[in-house]
Parts: C-alpha cells; structure tokens; sequence
C-alpha cells in the first residue's frame, strides 16, 4: 500500500516552486523546494522520498513545516539564528582576546 501525497498549501504557485528548486543558490533549499514541489502536484510520499532522497517522516514535517510557515520555512534554518557565524564558542574566544600576547 502506497503513501497518501501530502497536502501542500499554495502559498507559492506550482510554476515559482519548481523555478525556486531549479535556482536556488542554497542547496538545501533546492532539495526542499523540490520537495515540496513534488508533493504540489500530489506525487505520493514514497516517489517524492525516492526522488528527493529524504525519507517519508521528514517529508510529512517538511510538508507541515511549510503549510504552516511558508516558503521562509524551507532551507538550512541552522543559519539564521541571528548571530554571525563562528568556529570558536564566545568563551574560548573571549578566553583568547585576553591572552597576553
């Protein structure tokens, strides 16, 4: 027995979402714009998790994630938390800056 497709609401149309998977410069937000994309045109979980190479849980969260919050929802996320990036945690770092030298 093959997975229902999931519903997909049109905050975008189904033409900007496939331009979106074809031209983003991020590829995570490629892969989820594709995703979601495919899940537009009502393709069952288990083609798109094929297709996509996610699996069907994370599709449906995917799905649920974007129905609810919109295109903002897709991509790497782990990159907008609001601060700048860093390889060290504030503390080394503040431990470093007070070194003497």
């Amino acid at each position: 027995m093959e997975a229902n497709p999931a519903h997909i609401v049109d905050h975008l149309c189904f033409a900007e979402l496939g331009r979106r998977a074809r031209t983003s410069d991020d590829p995570r937000a490629a892969r989820h714009y594709q995703a979601i994309w495919l899940l537009a045109q009502s393709k069952p979980l288990a083609d798109v998790a094929a297709t996509t190479g996610f699996v069907q849980r994370w599709l449906e969260q995917l799905a649920k994630r974007y129905n609810q919050f919109g295109p903002d929802a897709l991509g790497d996320r782990r990159r907008r938390k609001g601060t700048a990036p860093r390889l060290l945690p504030p503390d080394l770092l503040d431990k470093l800056s007070r070194r003497p030298r």
